[in-house]
């Protein structure tokens, strides 16, 4: 029987009035009438980054992949939460290494991989179980682009790996006050533990970004000038955003800081794809200041989901760094 399914510059194509639905990790191919037909398709774990095409998103095409479900980073203002069950608590993925060789060979090669746009690569259990780095050793034998985005030390154990692939690594840095960053990210190595991680990777050659995010008004928005000069000597671009908050991560946001402002401001701002966004106008003013730090030191700047092009001075995610380690 012919299946109403294909493939497609590696993106999944459905005959029309048929549907993919998930059951137990698995995709079925179904319709109203029918039910499933044909066989089961395991989920694809590499895709196209942004399915939900965010009119906001600046990023140039790309593949996702997160090596785990789930982050035991457990950060107050994380939104994975609000999309994946227990998303606090790290799963792993069955036959995960098996189904990305496969995958490797299936995608594009001209469009790089990030790793990861929600679960962390590099969560504590990744000393463990070491499968961030395996993938690594794929797309190196692959000559696969690699973006890392983690908030995450341990990064530099695979230095060997990352010195000789064409990769940019990116660090998330909210603070640089120990308490706060104890708070909001509660089981994050701490921000002088990342800074050490910058240095590490910049002299070992391997082009780094800082991202400077969620900037939360009240809590961590004075601290642009003293976060992009600590890192400035170890990064070569910074992409800062503000606070979007979610109905979870804001519940945790207010039990733990039940007299911010942040709350009040956001009442004012807008909705925009499933967030509540800050205030535009505060919003573009902290963006600009965050700007003005980082043409201060010669760095290219960009943000995340705010709308702001014309603030851009490189790709947001950090691309353009690829194209230079080539």
């Amino acid at each position: 029987m012919d299946l109403p399914v294909s493939y497609h510059k590696s993106r999944l194509v459905l005959a029309p009035g048929f549907l993919l639905v998930n059951h137990k990790g698995f995709g079925y191919v179904t319709n109203r009438c029918f039910g499933v037909r044909g066989c089961a398709m395991p989920n694809r774990l590499i895709t196209l980054f942004d399915p939900w095409k965010g009119k906001l998103c600046t990023c140039p095409p790309k593949y996702s992949l997160s090596p785990y479900t789930g982050c035991s980073h457990g950060c107050l203002y994380c939104y994975i939460t609000s999309y994946i069950p227990r998303g606090h608590v790290l799963r792993l993925k069955p036959n995960l290494l098996e189904r990305v060789r496969k995958e490797v060979s299936q995608i594009d090669k001209k469009l790089c991989v990030s790793m990861a746009n929600s679960s962390d690569p590099y969560p504590p259990e990744e000393e463990e179980h070491g499968l961030t780095r395996e993938i690594l050793k794929i797309f190196a034998s692959e000559n696969i682009k690699t973006l890392l985005v983690t908030k995450s030390s341990l990064v530099t154990r695979d230095l060997d790996l990352l010195s000789e692939m064409c990769v940019c690594v990116a660090i998330t840095i909210t603070t640089l006050k120990e308490s706060l960053a104890k708070k909001l990210e509660p089981r994050a190595p701490s921000p002088e533990e990342r800074l050490k991680a910058l240095k590490t990777l910049s002299k070992a050659g391997v082009p780094c970004v800082l991202r400077l995010d969620p900037i939360i008004p009240g809590l961590t928005d004075r601290e642009a000038e003293s976060i992009i000069g600590a890192a400035a000597e170890s990064c070569c671009h910074v992409v800062s955003s503000t606070y979007k908050a979610k109905p979870d991560n804001l519940r945790r946001m207010a039990k733990a800081f039940p007299q911010l402002r942040l709350f009040e401001l956001l009442r004012q701002g807008e909705r925009i794809g499933g967030y509540q966004y800050l205030p535009k106008k505060l919003r573009r003013e902290l963006m600009e200041k965050t700007r003005q730090v980082c043409d201060k030191h010669g760095l290219t700047f960009a943000t995340c989901r705010e709308g702001f092009r014309d603030l851009h001075t490189a790709t947001c995610d950090g691309q353009h760094l690829l194209q230079a380690n080539r």
